[in-house]
């Protein structure tokens, strides 16, 4: 092989590398997109309720959500159909417990040039005393790609006030160990998803500011969410082809990192039941926007964990 035929085949290389690349980063925004996470804390200025989900509880949290799983599907550009996603929840033993999981893939054209991508968050879940809100006590992400395997485990101890980070790749495996406030709960995404559809955060409102505490990310310790405001939402939702689904304009701001976006920010929309419907994670690098939208949602019924 001469010097010039190996500089060819070098660059091609670099090339479908720097492909691979970018478009993995198109998986993690079309997983950040069906992230809708919110706060423990609110804005007090903002606008007289709408909706209050779950005044009359009849149900606990894990009851409610128990056995529901949604699909969605993402894309950019010309490629309408990029990647997919899914969320469930199921109950574990003891009763009490639960186990949420999100994961996310890419398909198509897109799927060969990202070596079939696979990214997996499990949170493992209890309810609280009065079985209100869902805490995570556990979380792992778990990425794929091709024949590489990376896990992260974050296992949050709430009496020691610590959370212990695991990284495993190959045969190297890293330990840290992190205080947690005194009174911080970390509520990852997911574990926020369902608390915030039960109202574990209180009522929503059109114009109201959501912040939620978070593991802390490589830029934010915290997630913003905000609601457009009801002149705001009902002017954009004149031109929408789905304005008869979807009810709430939300805005996100999470760590950049997640979305590989300028900002990290994401425009979305909700149901009146609180349920993602689309989304847009705006400038992610070398895509533009990127959209998700819900696909199908179904209820699973299995026989309730013993006593």
């Amino acid at each position: 092989m001469n010097f010039n035929t190996s500089c060819m085949l070098n660059r091609r290389d670099t090339r479908l590398l720097t492909r691979r690349t970018w478009i993995g980063k198109v998986l993690k925004a079309l997983v950040g997109i069906s992230l809708f996470h919110f706060s423990l804390s609110v804005d007090p200025t903002c606008e007289a309720s709408t909706y209050k989900p779950h005044t009359i509880k009849k149900h606990t949290i894990g009851e409610t959500f128990a056995n529901e799983v949604m699909k969605f599907m993402a894309g950019f550009l010309f490629f309408r159909h990029a990647g997919d996603a899914e969320i469930s929840l199921v109950p574990l033993t003891p009763k009490g417990r639960y186990q949420a999981t999100l994961s996310g893939k890419t398909c198509g054209i897109i799927g060969f040039f990202t070596r079939h991508r696979e990214d997996t968050h499990i949170s493992e879940l209890r309810e609280n005393k009065d079985r209100s809100r869902f805490i995570c006590t556990r979380l792992i992400r778990d990425t794929k790609i091709g024949s590489s395997h990376t896990t992260k485990i974050f296992e949050m101890d709430y009496v020691g006030r610590r959370l212990t980070i695991t990284r495993l790749k190959g045969s190297h495996k890293s330990v840290h160990v992190k205080p947690i406030p005194e009174g911080a709960l970390y509520d990852d995404p997911v574990t926020a998803f369902y608390n915030f559809r039960f109202g574990s955060y209180g009522p929503v409102r059109f114009g109201k500011t959501f912040t939620i505490h978070t593991i802390p990310g490589k830029k934010l310790n915290h997630i913003t969410l905000k609601l457009g405001s009801k002149q705001e939402t009902e002017k954009k939702l004149k031109n929408l082809p789905f304005k008869g689904k979807v009810k709430y304009l939300v805005y996100l701001r999470l760590d950049p990192d997640v979305t590989k976006s300028k900002k990290g920010e994401i425009e979305g929309w909700l149901t009146p039941n609180l349920i993602p419907f689309y989304g847009v994670a705006k400038d992610v690098i070398f895509f533009g926007d990127v959209e998700g939208k819900l696909i199908a949602r179904k209820r699973f019924f299995t026989p309730p964990p013993p006593l």
